[in-house]
């Protein structure tokens, strides 16, 4: 999970409907034709959102769907990051003290089906991905991970033949996720995520909640109750990609009507896409599906 309680003027959000919290229109400051902000949630099913059908209609009436990735080449994308993840001059061995080995080692097996003598090689904030979705799932009594809506406004784009872009590839994913914080840093939370295991389950239950209610203003305050990572770390996760790709998308909007698709994450707080596109100047409003 992942942010920081920096209170914006989210007042009309008390009043408007469930879907217009997740789902914003940016219009004005010369813009011939709107672009459009979704929050996503890469747990959640589509048929779990009310109105999606109505949210890709949407998407289909813009001329590119943007997200944090294209996601065109899913097997491509794997196969970099299974190489990106393991770790080359040292193992969780190494890493972890012996009690703390045979703690993550016992809980790998039991959640993941397999040890630290197979996946021992794996940089911590991989196992920690594994570990924390497998949890979930099994709390859920979940058989399979949910495609992540991210995908299928990607996959009505290649349809319809219309423009994928990503903001970042998959090479800087990695780097980011999996590269910017030290190896060490990484086991620590990884024994953490252990430890915490209710913990997480319960604050990822409350983000759906929160989700599916429509309720920005509940996922920024569980965004800063989360303290699976540091303030530094949020910086890095999501304040500085925040930025990084409004640089991007104040170049696009202006060309191209877009549907722009990010997690939820990144719509709020004071470097949130909502608030960085109205102190850039444009009109950003809640959507009303009705």
């Amino acid at each position: 999970m992942n942010k920081k309680i920096l209170l914006l003027p989210f007042v009309l959000l008390f009043v408007l409907n469930v879907h217009a919290q997740l789902f914003w229109k940016i219009s004005g400051n010369g813009l011939s034709k709107p672009s459009y902000l979704f929050g996503t949630h890469h747990l959640i099913e589509k048929d779990q959102i009310k109105d999606f059908d109505k949210i890709l209609a949407y998407a289909g009436e813009t001329d590119a769907v943007v997200g944090e990735m294209d996601m065109s080449n899913m097997l491509g994308m794997q196969m970099k990051m299974m190489k990106a993840v393991m770790m080359k001059d040292t193992t969780m061995k190494e890493l972890l003290s012996d009690s703390d080995y045979v703690l993550v080692d016992n809980e790998l097996k039991k959640v993941v089906g397999m040890g630290l003598d197979k996946l021992g090689k794996m940089k911590p904030m991989m196992l920690s991905t594994m570990y924390s979705l497998m949890t979930y799932m099994k709390s859920m009594n979940l058989k399979k991970q949910p495609e992540a809506v991210d995908v299928l406004f990607q996959k009505q784009a290649k349809k319809e033949k219309k423009s994928i872009i990503g903001l970042e590839t998959v090479e800087q994913q990695i780097n980011i996720l999996f590269n910017s914080i030290p190896l060490q840093t990484q086991a620590d939370e990884l024994v953490k995520a252990v430890k915490e295991k209710e913990k997480g389950i319960t604050l990822m239950r409350n983000l759906n909640e929160a989700y599916l209610t429509g309720d920005l203003i509940q996922i920024e305050v569980l965004n800063h109750e989360d303290n699976d990572m540091t303030p530094e770390e949020k910086v890095i996760m999501i304040d500085n990609r925040n930025n990084t790709w409004m640089t991007q998308l104040l170049t696009l909007i202006p060309k191209n009507s877009c549907f722009i698709a990010v997690g939820c994450m990144h719509l709020v707080g004071q470097t949130g896409l909502i608030n960085q596109f109205r102190n850039a100047g444009y009109s950003v409003e809640a959507v009303n599906m009705y």
